[in-house]
């Protein structure tokens, strides 16, 4: 009988004291996080950060070549409108090293070099946006160019595949992206 009454006085005390937990609390309010969208200004010329990209391919024979893509926004181009906002285009340039580290290939490109084959809304109000590295074919190289609108909230481009063979030419046509089966 006497550890029932320890065990019943252990636990009213036990109840006392989490008694001031369980009074009625506030309702907490809710913190509702917005991000805060700041507007870019219409009146500054806005630009894409420079961009490099290396990597190494086997080409020819099995020979070991590096690439290097550079862009970088260039003040010296006429500027571009895109969506109520003007920007600085960019110019690429495309380096192609031999395993002995000698230049096989060096040219900066603009999106005048492309002309020829953009759409009239592309060659009006689309910036180079950047060219990636696509595969080794045979003797030539591909790179698929890209021109487009530099804001990220637009889904606005035109692919270009620009090929480079192994005598240092290149050449251009509409870039057709190929299906996986």
């Amino acid at each position: 009988m006497r550890l029932s009454y320890i065990t019943y006085t252990i636990v009213a005390v036990a109840c006392l004291a989490l008694l001031p937990s369980c009074k009625e609390s506030k309702p907490q309010t809710e913190e509702i996080v917005v991000d805060k969208v700041v507007d870019k200004p219409h009146n500054e010329v806005q630009s894409m950060s420079d961009e490099n990209i290396n990597g190494d391919v086997e080409w020819i024979g099995g020979g070991s070549y590096k690439y290097s893509v550079s862009r970088q926004k260039s003040e010296s181009l006429p500027k571009v409108k895109n969506h109520d906002f003007t920007y600085y285009d960019n110019t690429v340039q495309l380096t192609i090293r031999r395993s002995d580290g000698s230049v096989f290939y060096d040219r900066t490109f603009s999106k005048k070099d492309f002309q020829s084959i953009l759409p009239a809304q592309f060659k009006e109000n689309g910036v180079l946006l950047g060219m990636n590295f696509e595969e080794a074919s045979g003797n030539v190289l591909k790179f698929v160019v890209s021109v487009g609108s530099p804001d990220d909230s637009y889904d606005e481009y035109f692919h270009i595949l620009m090929t480079v063979n192994n005598f240092g030419s290149i050449s251009t046509s509409v870039y057709k992206a190929k299906r996986k089966a």
